[in-house]
């Protein structure tokens, strides 16, 4: 499941998969479009049947009884592409909920009566508990007593979403005259039924609720579920949650591409508001967030699938609060977000935001908050700690395919990573370690052949897959291992092999794999950081050397490096500033260079101010051609952003 609502956008869908998002990427623009996406009775229950007649109320059902049968997976499919409209419907609380339940607790006459006409859109029956029975307490709001061949049911349900346009409801009841065995039962009461009042209201993403009062309700034996459980509930609702995820990270999508082409078109000052870079850097936070809740329900829903081959409903139940926890919390930022760069604009009917922070509103009272659930997380592994039961990890078939790999990592660490190097890592307040501890590190990984997993094996990399890449550097933080510097091995290292000459590849990879060298960064300068296009350190051609004079930054580890790559100016008269700039490898050894130390607030000695004065730099020690140096710096960002894996670290 990793749907977006661009149909341009491709990803790992399947055929089919990428055809229903299609298809409902239509029908939400049309409805979107066209009028309110949540409106009256009437609008809802005809929106209803159209997605009956698009087959989508009929995905998960058994195919015996006229249903598709088909996964969670496609039903999150359809979910996002409804949160990006958004359509508020009653479409995971009546399908994934109160049709499921009745799939697996009903009787056979039961299933054939409400099934068929479910999935055709002619009954729309919602679950009247919607977040599950187990969680209630012994005051159960809806009390059954058996008697007269059958049940009478009092009490009252204040909120029960969707139900004002239903035509049946699930319910559970405690059961009043139970002697041991299960508390609850479970019926379906049809809408007509007699003593049953429907009290409709608005809800605040416009899907529509009622209460239900039970006043003296008789039930035949026919309307409970013979096969009903508190663990059959939850279950449904738990699927339910994580589609409700699927929809919040629709939402989510579509917010952010809105927050952009807003930012983009709307003017302040003379310029866009996209220009700000405070603005640019809260947008990709926005964007972070999509990325890691579109991950976090993908990865629910293979622990789903495993957990449910696995008999494990701890597992189940685990994956869905922990998708939860972590989807709704991103879900709030990325729609608060949106809301304030609108502006004004944000948090009026003209524009969609405020629908969105509603429906994810709507969404948290009936699946959990991010604090609701990251609590029942935290129960369940407490739970299952005091039982003694370990939870279960479940991780991808790639992944298991390479235990033998993952365990001759640890065998080698277990062999090369000694004590005071973990010491030493643990206690490191730099961004990396210091030369004396991470060499020695970069020194054993070297003598391994592992110390370049991210190289071509043509320059000494090690041709490992992306998950024995992954597996590699998660057991390595996992073990304590200490943090190399990328500013060689993932920065200087791919920019020589991509533009350098076959004179600098011969000369300076091998000296980056073997820690010969170490390398600093020289970017930003006293009058340019973020805007590195005004820097001003000048490298003037005289013959077949440059002369350098300016001064670099904040330039890390620079008092330990015999090696810089940097940015200089070679040509002041470029239209574009960007124009005029080179990239050079330059010696930290060479006349002319001076390094003063930068302490920080807490003391430490990291980064450091680079002075070169008539520092005069071989011709030979350019990457590329004159004037690449902007595009050299561009294609090293995509090494120096998200070059590292940092999960097992974390």
């Amino acid at each position: 499941m990793t749907v977006a609502t661009d149909p341009t956008v491709r990803n790992d869908l399947t055929q089919e998969q990428a055809l229903l998002r299609d298809s409902v990427v239509r029908w939400v623009n049309a409805q979107t479009q066209s009028a309110s996406a949540a409106g009256d009775g009437d609008s809802r229950r005809q929106q209803w049947s159209a997605m009956a007649s698009f087959g989508w109320l009929g995905m998960t059902l058994p195919v015996d009884y006229d249903g598709l049968g088909q996964e969670l997976s496609d039903v999150c499919v359809l979910a996002e592409a409804l949160g990006a409209g958004p359509v508020a419907s009653a479409y995971l609380p009546a399908i994934l909920q109160a049709a499921e339940v009745l799939v697996r607790a009903g009787s056979a006459e039961q299933c054939r009566r409400w099934i068929p006409a479910i999935g055709a859109g002619e009954v729309l029956m919602v679950p009247g508990d919607i977040a599950g029975a187990a969680q209630r307490s012994r005051t159960h709001p809806l009390a059954a007593r058996a008697g007269d061949g059958g049940w009478r049911i009092d009490g009252r349900l204040h909120l029960v979403p969707c139900a004002d346009i239903a035509d049946a409801y699930l319910i559970s009841a405690k059961d009043a005259g139970a002697v041991g065995g299960s508390t609850q039962q479970w019926f379906v009461v049809p809408r007509q039924t007699k003593g049953l009042v429907v009290q409709p209201f608005e809800s605040v993403d416009g899907a529509g609720a009622a209460s239900l009062q039970f006043d003296n309700v008789h039930l035949g034996e026919d309307a409970r579920l013979p096969g009903a459980s508190a663990a059959i509930v939850e279950r449904a609702a738990e699927r339910a949650a994580v589609a409700a995820c699927a929809e919040s990270v629709g939402a989510m999508q579509a917010m952010l591409a809105a927050t952009v082409a807003y930012t983009r078109q709307r003017e302040q000052f003379g310029k866009p508001l996209a220009a700000n870079q405070v603005l640019r850097h809260r947008m990709a936070d926005m964007s972070v967030a999509c990325q890691e809740a579109r991950a976090m329900t993908f990865g629910a829903l293979q622990q789903i699938a495993q957990a449910d081959a696995a008999a494990d409903p701890a597992g189940h139940a685990l994956a869905a609060a922990g998708a939860r926890a972590k989807v709704a919390a991103a879900a709030r930022q990325v729609a608060e977000e949106a809301i304030q760069l609108h502006g004004g604009m944000g948090v009026t009917e003209e524009l969609n935001m405020g629908r969105f922070l509603r429906r994810l509103l709507a969404l948290d009272a009936q699946y959990g908050s991010a604090e609701t659930n990251l609590r029942r997380h935290a129960t369940l592994r407490s739970r299952l700690r005091r039982s003694g039961t370990p939870a279960i990890a479940y991780v991808s078939p790639d992944i298991a395919a390479h235990e033998p790999f993952r365990n001759e990592v640890k065998a080698f660490l277990d062999r090369e990573l000694t004590p005071d190097l973990v010491s030493a890592a643990r206690l490191n307040t730099s961004v990396f370690s210091e030369p004396e501890i991470g060499l020695r590190w970069h020194r054993a990984l070297h003598r391994q052949g592992w110390i370049a997993p991210a190289w071509p094996v043509e320059h000494g990399g090690t041709g490992w897959s992306h998950a024995q890449r992954w597996i590699f550097e998660t057991e390595c933080a996992v073990a304590g291992a200490p943090p190399l510097s990328p500013l060689g091995l993932r920065m200087a290292g791919p920019v020589i092999m991509r533009f350098g000459t076959a004179q600098q590849k011969a000369h300076y990879l091998p000296r980056i794999l073997s820690g010969d060298d170490y390398w600093c960064q020289g970017y930003s300068e006293p009058g340019s950081g973020s805007d590195l296009a005004s820097l001003k350190t000048r490298a003037r051609r005289d013959h077949d050397t440059y002369v350098i004079n300016g001064s670099k930054i904040w330039t890390t580890h620079a008092h330990f490096a015999n090696r810089m790559f940097a940015l200089v100016r070679t040509d002041d008269g470029s239209t574009r500033k960007q124009d005029g700039i080179s990239f050079l490898l330059i010696d930290m050894n060479t006349p002319g260079i001076t390094v003063r130390p930068i302490r920080s607030a807490s003391g430490d000695h990291e980064v450091n101010q680079v002075f070169f004065d008539d520092v005069r730099v071989p011709v030979t020690c350019r990457v590329g051609d004159e004037g690449q140096g902007w595009q050299i710096a561009k294609y090293l960002l995509e090494f120096e952003r998200g070059g590292a894996i940092s999960a097992g670290r974390l």
